[in-house]
Parts: C-alpha cells; sequence; structure tokens
C-alpha cells in the first residue's frame, strides 16, 4: 500500500472524510482501530507516527489528545489540516462544551 492510501484508510476509520463534522466521541473510538493496525503506521514516515504511547491509555484526555495529533500529522502529510470546533450546549442544567473535527483537503 501506498502512503497515501494508508493515510487515507487511517482517517476514514476515525471518521474523517469527505469534509463533514465528526464528533470527538467518534473519533476516539476509532483509535481502538489504529491500535489493531499497527504495521500500517510502522509504513509511514516517523515524522508521522509520532509518539503513540498514549494511544493505550486509560485517560480519555491523553488518549484522544494523542489520536487527535495523530490524524492532524496524517493530514498535514496530504497537504491538508483538520480543524477544530466547539459549541457549548445546556446538558441537565450545565453547560457542557462539544467538541467536532473537520478533514479540509488542499
Amino acid at each position: 500500500m501506498t502512503k497515501r492510501t494508508v493515510i487515507e484508510r487511517l482517517l476514514l476509520e476515525l471518521g474523517l472524510v469527505d469534509e463533514c463534522w465528526t464528533e470527538l466521541d467518534r473519533i476516539d473510538a476509532g483509535c481502538a482501530f489504529i491500535l489493531e493496525n499497527k504495521d500500517l503506521l510502522e509504513t509511514l514516515p516517523k515524522r508521522v507516527q509520532g509518539d503513540l504511547s498514549f494511544l493505550t491509555s486509560e485517560v480519555a484526555v491523553y488518549r484522544r489528545k494523542a489520536v487527535c495529533a495523530l490524524a492532524r500529522r496524517m493530514a498535514k502529510e496530504m497537504h491538508g489540516a483538520i480543524v477544530a470546533r466547539r459549541r457549548q450546549v445546556r446538558e441537565n442544567g450545565k453547560t457542557v462544551s462539544k467538541y467536532s473535527y473537520k478533514l479540509v483537503k488542499a
């Protein structure tokens, strides 16, 4: 598989396709696919792989930051970017921030 094909497949599994907004929970769920297929990541350059140790973290914040950083590095390798959007909604009388991400191709 070529580098571009591997990146497109990994981004597809994270839910980042066709310039539509993807919720953070969906991206976090795609982290399991990345862990199962680490051999795909090994075909990418080291600068794209980065530090993958936090992908296995039990702390959700660390794991989500790591998977978002990996997705951004992969998008950058394809001359694209990942943009974030924060929305604040009321749930059970409290204001909660909801994050979503979108892949923008050049």
